[in-house]
């Protein structure tokens, strides 16, 4: 494992579409505290609180930002988004990055013209030390992982790779045994949470998604078993935490970034 991350809708103590209730410094220095190795910002929080400067010098290093979107269904995939810009800005003062991508529209997509869209951006990309961690939502045009899978691997782009979202992998109808046709290097990071069990045709999907993103072993998923088939894989690459629904959000952030760090060790280290 290459270090834990409090990704930004855990410590930042509002719903997944609110403003953050904590300032990044002390999300950072909490983070810190709690023995996390990285911290996750989103670059819609930072274009309204003052872009890459926000920074600063954190208690913990920046290794996740999150979201970019837009690319799938881009009609000129050659011309960079504002939120590509302002990544790079972050990549300048943070160092290398793991970026969540994907596509929150509606579908569906059509892999070919999507992976061709993703090598452009990760080509852009590549020089600034960014990563494109493409993750598959039920509701959206990149519906579930072996879309994803194939998107990234049709792309074929050293630096872009899937992202592993528990919630999301069971909710898109994964199932642990999907890993074994994954080569671990086609991962490009893991977040770790638990909940309910949820179909992909759930009409309330996506209120649950920003609702019941518990903590690691406190839901339904087999959040163990998938960690120990990465383990198995030989995947070994960076882990990270986002959890975020009603009670976790009214805490202390301490208190929640020592939840978050607490629980997903104590997955990662039962094998």
């Amino acid at each position: 494992m290459t270090g834990l991350t409090a990704s930004y809708v855990t410590l930042h103590g509002g719903g997944f579409t609110d403003p953050a209730r904590t300032s990044f410094a002390d999300r950072a220095a909490a983070a810190a505290k709690a023995g996390f190795t990285g911290i996750g910002v989103q670059l819609a929080d930072l274009a309204a609180t003052g872009g890459a400067a926000v920074i600063g010098d954190p208690a913990v290093a920046v290794t996740e930002a999150e979201f970019l979107g837009g690319w799938v269904f881009a009609e000129d995939p050659g011309v960079p988004s504002p939120s590509e810009e302002l990544l790079i800005e972050v990549a300048r003062v943070a160092g290398p990055l793991r970026v969540t991508s994907g596509e929150f529209a509606a579908g569906p997509a059509d892999p070919g013209r999507a992976a061709d869209a993703l090598a452009a951006l990760a080509n852009r990309l590549a020089p600034h030390g960014i990563t494109l961690a493409v993750e598959a939502f039920a509701w959206g045009a990149i519906p579930d992982y072996p879309t994803a899978l194939e998107i990234v691997r049709r792309s074929g782009a050293a630096n872009a790779g899937l992202m592993i979202d528990v919630w999301h992998w069971f909710a898109t109808g994964a199932q642990v045994a999907l890993l074994r046709d994954v080569d671990p290097h086609e991962i490009a990071g893991v977040q770790l949470n638990d909940g309910p069990r949820t179909r992909p045709d759930d009409p309330e999907i996506l209120h649950r998604a920003r609702t019941t993103r518990w903590l690691p072993g406190a839901g339904e998923l087999p959040v163990r078993e998938l960690v120990g088939a990465l383990h198995t894989a030989g995947y070994s690459g960076p882990y990270s935490v986002e959890v975020n629904y009603p009670g976790f959000r009214e805490l202390p952030v301490e208190e929640a970034a020592r939840a978050a760090y607490d629980t997903s060790i104590a997955i990662l280290n039962d094998r």
